[in-house]
């Protein structure tokens, strides 16, 4: 046996170490261990250690406590996000529905109401005194309300409610278009030739006092002084096709003459109105004149319908070229056209009839040609014209009896219709309640009645099949030769 190894036997027979424990009994104690639960006295003690973050990798020398300057920075700007984390508190409306996040908007909204108010100085009280309406105020409030509920929905669109009242708050409207807005309204002046013929004269008055201001170039600015002029035109009354076209021609000419001078700009301009007067309107007129003539004959009995510029010329210089005629003239209400063109007849001394329109049967067995004016010559053919053409050449038509309808080619549209509700103007429903035939007052002014809708319509249009031919200055054309003029013309 070694001498650093002393075994010592023990009374039990076995074997004994240096602690003076047997096998048996060490063995007994490992198991013991096992088995006996963990204590914190024990040493294999366990501890319970809050989540730390993980330190930063050390630097690649080893040396404990030694952090690069990026290792630095990149902490404290992790130190400075978990302070603003922890500064920042979540909102609370993120856990809200939509109804109270209104609730609470509002509570707020009202809260800055409130604030205000108090705020704001304490205002004086005053008494209101309700004054009652005049008498003449209600009557008008009341003739509103009835002339509204009076619209037919078939022409709501050609209603307007822009009266010639308030035409006044237009402004830098020239001298000569407030008095030719006064004659429209009034109907002082009628038909498509004269309305032309002073809108174009009105035109030359404002080229004559027009002065451009500084930094401004002529043409431009006679344009937007033109063009407010025309809206005050138009609230009076509405254009005609005529003039619309004459407007037309006139700006076309006056973009040609921007590259001259102001002065021969203002010489040129009125030379194209004098032109286009002279030409479309006059020499026109002479050569349907001209055409018409070749046509009547003596012993002819002609029927005319209102009172046509065009239709007059041409009776006038048949009879002074020495022909024997009859002419007998129809007139409708309420307008009563025909009074002026049988007054211009008899003082030339042509043998003149005057009849109204509720006798046109009687007079048309006797008539061998009729002869209408036009307002304006549509592109399907249609011929608009004053209210009553389309019944005048629907009688002829049963008749057998030519149509020929005298029409310059400027009054030419590119419009199409074929009823007389999509486009048209509208008079006073009033004319059509007096008579003006008579001394006494007529029996519509007793028999009003709120129930009652009027309607006062002043064109209406024919159709191409009942109008033999359209005399032109160009040719003697039919109805659908239209376009064709249209697109020959510039």
């Amino acid at each position: 046996m070694d001498k650093g190894k002393q075994t010592n036997i023990s009374s039990k027979g076995g074997k004994v170490d240096g602690d003076g424990l047997t096998k048996k009994e060490r063995r007994a104690l490992k198991v013991q261990e096992k088995n006996k639960p963990q204590s914190f006295d024990n040493k294999k003690e366990v501890q319970i250690v809050p989540q730390i973050k993980p330190e930063p990798p050390k630097p690649a020398n080893g040396a404990p406590g030694q952090l690069s300057e990026k290792e630095l920075r990149r902490l404290e700007w992790e130190k400075k996000l978990a302070e603003q984390k922890s500064k920042t508190e979540k909102p609370e409306n993120e856990n809200l529905s939509k109804a109270e996040l209104k609730a609470r908007r509002r509570e707020q909204q009202e809260a800055q109401r409130l604030a205000k108010q108090q705020q704001k100085p304490p205002e004086k009280s005053v008494e209101v005194k309700k004054v009652a309406p005049s008498p003449i105020k209600q009557e008008k409030v009341e003739k509103k309300k009835i002339s509204d509920s009076r619209r037919l929905q078939i022409v709501s669109h050609l209603y307007s409610d822009a009266t010639f009242g308030n035409a006044i708050i237009y402004k830098n409207v020239h001298p000569a278009f407030v008095r030719l807005g006064v004659q429209y309204s009034t109907k002082k002046i009628l038909g498509s030739n004269a309305r032309a013929q002073a809108l174009l004269a009105a035109v030359k008055c404002l080229i004559n006092d027009l002065q451009t201001p500084p930094k401004q170039e002529f043409c431009r600015y006679l344009e937007i002084v033109l063009q407010t002029c025309v809206d005050y035109l138009q609230l009076c009354r509405p254009l005609a096709v005529s003039m619309t076209n004459a407007l037309r021609h006139f700006k076309t000419k006056l973009h040609q003459v921007e590259c001259l001078e102001d002065n021969i700009k203002k010489e040129t301009l009125l030379e194209d109105i004098e032109t286009y007067i002279a030409e479309e309107i006059n020499k026109a007129g002479e050569a349907i004149s001209l055409k018409v003539n070749e046509k009547i004959s003596n012993g002819d009995v002609i029927l005319t319908y209102g009172c046509s510029s065009l239709v007059t010329k041409i009776l006038k210089d048949a009879h002074l070229a020495g022909k024997q005629f009859k002419v007998v003239v129809i007139d409708g209400r309420p307008l009563l056209e025909g009074r002026t063109m049988l007054q211009r007849l008899v003082q030339i001394g042509i043998n003149c009839t005057y009849v109204q329109m509720n006798a046109i049967s009687y007079v048309m067995n006797q008539a061998t040609k009729l002869l209408l004016g036009a307002h304006a010559l549509l592109t399907n053919g249609y011929v608009m014209s004053r209210i009553g053409t389309a019944q005048v050449a629907l009688v002829a038509q049963a008749y057998n009896k030519p149509v020929l309808v005298c029409c310059e080619t400027y009054k030419f549209s590119e419009q199409v219709l074929t009823d007389s509700f999509v486009y048209n103007e509208l008079g006073e429903p009033e004319m059509l309640f007096t008579a003006n035939t008579l001394d006494e007052s007529s029996p519509l002014v007793t028999s009003r009645n709120e129930n009652l809708q009027i309607l006062n319509l002043l064109y209406d249009v024919t159709p191409p099949d009942l109008i033999t031919a359209v005399v032109t200055e160009l040719a003697i054309l039919p109805c659908t030769s239209a376009p064709v003029v249209l697109r020959i013309k510039p």
